[in-house]
């Protein structure tokens, strides 16, 4: 009789846990009214700035004017840049120059090479028939000699000036290169939320010259998790402005992302720290917020108006 006691005793205890743990379980909050949240518009921001120092030569533009992409913000001066680059194009020319008359006394040389030869074929003929002494054979092969030392000489000059040249390109590409960083191109268009410098200032590598707005704003709303399920990427749900609450539209779910902090709400009894928050991005049809801007979200069922 005991054992059967005991028997259904524990019995007992197992469905009791059963059930105390089954009320603890989590089900999603929907009691088949839409939530409402608010969002605030954020700006999507980028600043613009130099790898280089300089002064500033030309206008920046001011607030609220738009720059397209790939088009020219502003420029920068780099001292002693547009000196440098005079100095490597005359030390070029000189280099080329010389090359020039390398190559007019090579061509000399050859010739007169080429004249002594016909000498030596002469005199060698004249010499075998006894009528011009050996001797003058002996000097013209000495001419020859010297002249084709000559032009081993103003040969190997050639890949002097050729190296001499490549190291003086490659600091002129150097120097190009940073002339190519004193101009400032727009990325992306965007209209220009902050200037930070004006014409004539002096500017320091990475600093910002301007910060862009780049697209439209879009909405960032903080979901609870128990209602997490409303909203979908790719969805779209209504929202409004909080002041005007009669301008409703569409905004559509972009991205989901959670939270690290855990929501304080106190639904959940022993399980309220289960609970976190998510980051959910909207896009706006027609794009008409403005940075800031507080909006309220509305997901669920259908409201009656």
């Amino acid at each position: 009789m005991k054992k059967v006691l005991w028997v259904f005793l524990a019995v007992a205890i197992a469905v009791a846990g059963t059930i105390g743990y089954g009320a603890l379980v989590r089900q999603e909050n929907d009691t088949g009214r839409p939530l409402r949240l608010l969002a605030v518009a954020e700006e999507q921001r980028l600043e613009l700035s130099f790898s280089r120092s300089g002064r500033i030569l030309t206008p920046v533009p001011d607030e609220g004017e738009t720059v397209t992409a790939g088009a020219e913000v502003t420029r920068i001066g780099q001292p002693g840049l547009e000196e440098d680059g005079a100095d490597l194009a005359r030390q070029v020319d000189q280099v080329r120059a010389r090359e020039r008359t390398r190559r007019e006394e090579v061509a000399r040389l050859q010739a007169e090479r080429a004249q002594i030869q016909s000498e030596e074929r002469r005199i060698t003929k004249l010499v075998k028939d006894g009528i011009a002494p050996k001797a003058e054979l002996e000097t013209l092969e000495h001419r020859r000699h010297a002249v084709e030392a000559g032009i081993r000489g103003r040969e190997a000059e050639k890949g002097e000036l050729e190296a001499e040249e490549k190291a003086l390109e490659a600091r002129r590409e150097k120097l190009k290169t940073f002339g190519r960083e004193g101009i400032l191109l727009a990325p992306a268009t965007g209209v220009v939320l902050t200037r930070h410098h004006r014409e004539g200032e002096w500017l320091e590598a990475g600093q910002p010259v301007l910060t862009l707005q780049v697209e439209a704003p879009y909405l960032r709303a903080e979901v609870p998790e128990e209602r997490l399920s409303l909203f979908t990427v790719g969805r779209s749900v209504w929202v409004f402005p909080q002041t005007r609450p009669n301008d409703r539209t569409k905004a559509r779910v972009v991205s989901i992302k959670p939270r690290s902090e855990y929501a304080t709400r106190r639904n959940w009894g022993l399980q309220n720290r289960d609970l976190k928050t998510f980051s959910v991005r909207l896009a706006l049809d027609g794009n008409q917020a403005i940075s800031g801007q507080t909006f309220v979200v509305e997901a669920g069922p259908p409201v009656v108006r």
